[in-house]
């Protein structure tokens, strides 16, 4: 794998915790309902889990996308 294809694929998990933590601050998604917001984080969240499978981010500093699943599972299931 290209190094700037790593650092691109990085980024976008860094996107994506972005828009998790924006939707739980109510930042983005305004306008739907709790339940779209939660149905939206919950997607994020399994994708972003199913990217920490993949070993290519063995030697990245995941600990931020790690805290942004735990909080967005918590949103995602939370009542």
């Amino acid at each position: 794998m290209a190094v700037n294809e790593l650092e691109r694929d990085y980024l976008g998990l860094l996107h994506e915790c972005d828009m998790i933590e924006n939707v739980i601050a109510g930042l983005k998604m305004e306008a739907e309902t709790v339940e779209q917001k939660k149905k939206q984080v919950g997607n994020i969240v399994m994708y972003l889990e199913t990217e920490l499978l993949d070993d290519k981010y063995k030697d990245k500093d995941l600990t931020r996308v790690n805290e942004v699943i735990k909080a967005g599972r918590t949103y995602w299931k939370s009542k």
